[in-house]
């Protein structure tokens, strides 16, 4: 009966922690279905969410973090090797199963890129409560930049024509998530404190971040397209959402990682492509109808598989 009750319990807190954020989700898809909103406005709005609204949020969560505290250099140093063994391992892989150029930079870009900036709190909160956040919000502001410097390498590297490292590194430089981390790790590590007013109104928009780009992720997946590149998109899926996971996870749970930690692996390698791929690969000439679906894909079945990875890992009395 016991075990029974805590199975009972475990299944709670895993539908906790992944319902709330995907049915936002699907009410942003229902507004694209019932045409509340166009595909320009969800362009703009995405553009808003990603520059603004989530930069100032990733600023603030680092930005009130206690470095000292919360600083995991063994998380940190395990997620970065791993997002790095992703990235080369694609590089190897990717030209072998891709002819398209475009198509292959896009790939790339989706086996490394996740979007534990915009579930990892959220989710992390669901899971622990908020006072155990830190450790998941200095993971994102390290993790984040480097996946934001890996993307753009990635979609010049298979761009028509010479790759530009000046491209490279103005894509890096002007990357507001990337500003955004920076500027947060120096005012934390500084004590720098911002005014009352400001304050309070980074934090307003911060917390708006989440449930705005939820939204607008759901109105952002174009089921028309889908199909397009279905080959290459369930090669993605099957990395993102199965294959990734499965082999950091276990490494994870070997090198001794439970609780928080454990968590801020899962989330690393665990959640779907993040929606800015797609605008990156827009911006840098890369398949955006490839990325969409590979958006779409992931997304979707992340509801699913996140839910079975935290159901497990409770059940094993790993988190």
């Amino acid at each position: 009966m016991g075990r029974k009750k805590e199975a009972v319990e475990n299944l709670i807190v895993a539908l906790n922690a992944v319902l709330p954020m995907f049915l936002m989700i699907g009410l942003g898809c229902l507004a694209r279905v019932w045409k509340m909103i166009s595909d320009t406005a969800v362009r703009q709005m995405n553009s808003l969410c990603f520059r603004m609204f989530m930069s100032v949020m990733l600023f603030y969560n680092v930005y009130s973090s206690d470095l000292r505290a919360a600083l995991n250099w063994k998380l940190i140093a395990f997620c970065c090797g791993g997002i790095f063994a992703e990235f080369f391992v694609g590089m190897a892989l990717i030209p072998r199963l891709e002819k398209s150029a475009p198509a292959r930079g896009v790939m790339l870009q989706a086996f490394f890129r996740t979007n534990v900036v915009l579930l990892g709190v959220s989710m992390t909160t669901s899971l622990f409560g908020a006072d155990q956040i830190g450790e998941i919000v200095i993971l994102s502001a390290v993790v984040v930049p480097l996946i934001n410097i890996l993307s753009v390498i990635a979609l010049e590297m298979y761009q028509e024509g010479q790759a530009s490292a000046r491209r490279m590194a103005k894509g890096v430089v002007t990357n507001p998530l990337v500003i955004a981390a920076s500027i947060g790790i120096f005012m934390a590590a500084t004590g720098l404190r911002l005014p009352g007013i400001l304050d309070s109104a980074a934090h307003s928009i911060g917390t708006a971040a989440t449930p705005m780009a939820l939204v607008l992720l759901g109105a952002s997946l174009d089921f028309s397209k889908f199909g397009n590149s279905l080959r290459s998109a369930l090669i993605c899926l099957a990395e993102r959402l199965a294959i990734s996971p499965a082999i950091m996870i276990t490494i994870a749970v070997l090198a001794g990682f439970r609780g928080v930690p454990l968590a801020g692996v899962m989330l690393v390698f665990a959640c779907p492509v993040a929606v800015a791929s797609f605008t990156m690969a827009v911006e840098l000439g890369g398949d955006s109808d490839l990325a969409g679906e590979v958006v779409l894909l992931t997304t979707g079945l992340s509801c699913f598989t996140l839910f079975l990875w935290i159901l497990l890992l409770k059940n094993l009395g790993l988190f």
